[in-house]
């Protein structure tokens, strides 16, 4: 009999490696036809001195003696090997697993990890989607290429801690000149060479149409994080559930961290709460966050709002601001709330908390202060007072005199 082979799988594909025999197996997009169980099979070698294509890919029934009795006169004549042995072996294990699926986990025998794991933290848990929207010119592709940098060498930078990983960026907007170029500015900033292990792959077909050959790079390259730019074109439909589910399944398959690039409707822009497209954009992934820019001359000022966050309490609004030269583009953390098209989207108590930071003031002074960064009032006195009367019981403000300042002893 031939060694024990090794066994990976994931999505759908199935890896299996003879080391003795120098010998691997990939069986991959299984499905059930009448006369029998089939898939795409693939044979390659890694002996020294050999070419490493050895047979197929070609459309095999698993489950017939008949056919693997075939194969294996046609495998004897490449390599003297023990073909029908290893055949046995490798049908028997992909058909038992492809019936099994996965198992069920014992909860009191379950030892779980001290601490969710993060991707990035605080921003993107390990092994969960998240969808990025905003309007368009908003920064979204940049600010996602920058995440990509991040995890890719691991730097922590701008409130950020990555966990490293290779990225493989998924591309229907733009092209590879576009994206090396960000690329290349961003790591000009941070003083570097674009990484090693940053993938970039153009796509035409829908993410689902393409994630047999998807989930073979994600295993191949171990992959930390996946970018889909954007949600639209990857998933054809994406106002249609009967859509967007496939695509989200098709995600949690490949079994990594996702980052999934979003546009807003007008009608949703002014609420701020939705991706383009079903409410499914919502719904399924683990985070949503909106994403708004405050654009000037040569540099442009954006906030993150943490608006769905399925595994925790939402974040604070964080700000970043990406300042542009000729040569590169250099990233650094801001306050939110001090810029007019961001202000908006920080707590009314944390924009107060900062026009405070310039010393006391009164309510007509604060109102004035708040309305400042509000291009339409929007805050009314009575919200700014029920702000401060709560900010005082929780250990915010202090009122002295008709005076508000921040509380030395701030509990936030």
């Amino acid at each position: 009999m031939p060694s024990e082979p090794t066994l990976q799988t994931q999505g759908g594909v199935y890896l299996l490696a003879w080391n003795d025999e120098r010998i691997q197996i990939r069986i991959d997009r299984l499905h059930a036809e009448k006369a029998g169980i089939y898939g795409e099979l693939l044979i390659t070698t890694t002996a020294p001195g050999s070419h490493s294509h050895i047979h197929g890919p070609v459309h095999f029934n698993l489950i017939s003696t008949t056919a693997r009795r075939s194969l294996v006169t046609h495998l004897t004549e490449s390599a003297a090997l023990n073909w029908a042995g290893i055949l046995e072996q490798a049908c028997y294990i992909v058909v038992e697993e492809h019936h099994q699926g996965v198992p069920a986990v014992n909860i009191a025998d379950y030892a779980p990890s001290e601490s969710l794991g993060m991707r990035i933290a605080p921003i993107l848990q390990e092994r969960m989607s998240a969808v990025f929207y905003g309007e368009g010119d908003s920064l979204k592709s940049f600010f996602a290429t920058y995440l990509a940098v991040l995890v890719r060498t691991g730097q922590a930078a701008t409130g950020l801690t990555p966990e490293p990983g290779k990225v493989l960026f998924l591309d229907y907007e733009t092209d590879l000149d576009t994206f090396w170029e960000r690329v290349n500015m961003l790591t000009a900033g941070m003083g570097m060479a674009p990484p090693d292990g940053l993938l970039y792959r153009p796509m035409i077909q829908s993410l689902v149409e393409e994630f047999p050959r998807l989930n073979q790079i994600t295993m191949a390259e171990d992959i930390g994080l996946i970018i889909v730019d954007s949600a639209a074109p990857a998933t054809v439909e994406p106002e249609k559930a009967e859509y967007v589910i496939p695509f989200f399944r098709a995600l949690r398959a490949l079994n990594t961290t996702s980052i999934v690039i979003a546009h807003m409707t007008k009608s949703s822009a002014g609420r701020g709460d939705y991706p383009f497209g079903s409410t499914m954009w919502r719904n399924l992934p683990r985070a949503n966050f909106q994403i708004k820019a405050d654009r000037h001359e040569n540099d442009v000022a954006i906030s993150l709002k943490h608006t769905k966050a399925n595994n925790g309490r939402r974040l604070a609004p964080m700000g970043f601001k990406f300042a542009f030269t000729e040569d590169d583009v250099r990233v650094s953390k801001v306050d939110a709330a001090e810029y007019i098209d961001l202000a908006q989207d920080v707590g009314l108590t944390a924009r107060i908390k900062r026009l405070l930071e310039g010393g006391a003031m009164n309510l007509q002074e604060i109102t004035e202060g708040i309305h400042g960064l509000e291009p339409e009032n929007k805050t009314t006195v009575n919200s700014i007072k029920s702000t401060l009367s709560r900010g005082s019981r929780q250990g915010h403000f202090l009122n002295i005199h008709g005076d508000w300042g921040n509380a030395v002893n701030d509990r936030s």
